[in-house]
């Protein structure tokens, strides 16, 4: 199964967790239908203990036209003892779950009556399975009703939902099995809003099955990342015909070392491995996304990969500042990728530095190059990352904030003319690129005594 999943449009909408109408998900407004027979028992977990505070819900049963949306339901929590009670039912036929978010075990039981009480005199829990991903809501244009960022995920035609901001990350504990899941606006009057607007019920209601892939107990499918819009050109890209060309992502995970998850961390993909690109005397880390809430993160895969490989850098700011480095990710691995492409967890690490000092030495058989430390200007810094420093030969010089570790640094001339003429001329790289390998402290500087340079020896026709 594909990583970037495509969200599939709704063909039939009920109108309740994402409703224009007066009910609202989790609450039973409607009591004309109510059975005046209490529902009550008792839930425990696979190791025999008590279910104490766990959720049960008991919801009406859906027909086939209405089966994409929650149901209406209500919700009691259980005692000390597991045991829970319904002053009466919803309805003679309904669904009964339970979610015990403490344990991470659930129940669910899609068909039961008030009258068959040995089904739910002593429910037995099971490991939960867990769907998760990151929902991100985009416009390509300026949409006429401000939707906002609360969005709802659900189980169409069962009550198990889950709310979630746009560009964070939703877990919802769900049953065993293979499951549709729906995505739509978490507010019902915004839901209402579109509709008057005229935005179709298609561009409002989404949903995505698992196809054939079935989660067993225990299991954690992570999947995305979804993308809601009501703009049509958003939603062909994502349900986009397998003759187009398909959406290729890489993502991974940011650990910190005194927390579960990193969120907020700034990542940025380097492709310009050598820094030959940058301008000025310092290079920038420019974020081009950041981390949810879990310490996941999501890129487009660059469009341009000037050398053999490319990696991704992470940069934490504010109070414990840290840093990290993705692995090199080969040209060939991206180059026909159709889904997203995970690279990984990396453990972010206090950020170094490193003092210097490049020494000129001339090549005294070329008498083109100058012995004068100031007209020799070099390019130094560590390969794949966004850190590189323009500076002057006989001189000191510092780079700041950068990761820690084993780095390969790389020096050159400091002429971008000078690079520019010797690419031309297809001279061999190790002519006039030199690397040498470092171990950079973690929050320190290293104090190293550098490297030496000769300027490169320039073609004849260009001298």
């Amino acid at each position: 199964m594909k990583n970037f999943l495509k969200i599939a449009v709704a063909s039939a909408v009920a109108l309740c967790a994402c409703s224009d109408g007066d009910k609202v998900a989790g609450t039973a407004t409607d009591t004309e239908n109510m059975i005046t027979a209490e529902v009550s028992g008792s839930v425990v977990r696979t190791d025999g203990s008590y279910a104490k505070n766990a959720v049960v819900r008991m919801a009406r049963i859906y027909d086939e036209s209405e089966n994409l949306s929650v149901p209406e339901f209500v919700e009691v929590r259980t005692d000390t003892a597991g045991v829970f009670a319904f002053d009466s039912a919803i309805a003679d036929t309904f669904q009964l779950a339970v979610v015990d978010e403490d344990a991470e075990e659930i129940s669910y039981m899609p068909r039961v009556t008030a009258a068959s009480k040995e089904d739910f005199e002593k429910i037995k829990l099971e490991k939960a399975a867990v769907f998760g991903g990151v929902l991100f809501y985009e416009e390509v244009t300026e949409p006429a009703v401000p939707v906002g960022s609360h969005f709802m995920v659900y189980m169409p035609g069962m009550p198990f939902t889950q709310s979630v901001f746009a560009g964070d990350s939703f877990s919802m504990m769900i049953p065993a099995g293979t499951w549709w899941f729906g995505f739509c606006p978490g507010d019902p009057q915004i839901v209402a809003k579109l509709k008057d607007s005229g935005v179709a019920d298609s561009l409002i209601y989404r949903v995505w099955n698992m196809d054939s892939v079935e989660v067993e107990p225990g299991d954690t499918l992570l999947t995305g990342p979804f993308l809601w819009s009501t703009e049509s050109e958003v939603d062909s890209l994502m349900n986009q015909p397998e003759e187009q060309t398909p959406v290729s992502r890489i993502s991974g995970r940011v650990a910190c070392k005194n927390a579960k998850e990193c969120a907020g961390v700034e990542v940025m993909a380097i492709t310009d491995l050598f820094g030959f690109g940058f301008a000025g005397d310092v290079s920038e880390f420019v974020a081009e996304t950041t981390t949810d809430s879990l310490g996941r993160w999501w890129l487009p895969v660059p469009s341009e990969i000037p050398a053999d490989s490319f990696r991704v850098e992470f940069r934490a700011v504010g109070k414990v500042p840290g840093m990290g480095l993705s692995r090199y990710v080969m040209k060939s691995e991206v180059e026909a990728l159709e889904d997203t492409l995970d690279l990984g967890t990396v453990e972010l690490s206090k950020p170094s530095g490193l003092n210097s000092r490049i020494a000129l030495v001339i090549d005294k058989q070329d008498s083109s190059q100058s012995d004068n430390c100031m007209m020799n200007s070099v390019v130094i810094g560590a390969k794949g990352t966004a850190h590189f420093v323009r500076a002057v030969t006989c001189k000191p010089l510092s780079i700041a904030e950068i990761p820690s570790g084993e780095q390969e640094l790389v020096l050159y001339s400091g002429d971008a003319k000078v690079i520019s003429t010797l690419q031309d001329a297809e001279m061999a790289f190790d002519e006039y690129v030199v690397s040498v390998f470092v171990n950079l402290p973690e929050g320190d500087v290293l104090e190293w005594q550098g490297m030496t340079y000769t300027p490169p020896a320039l073609p004849k026709s260009v001298k």
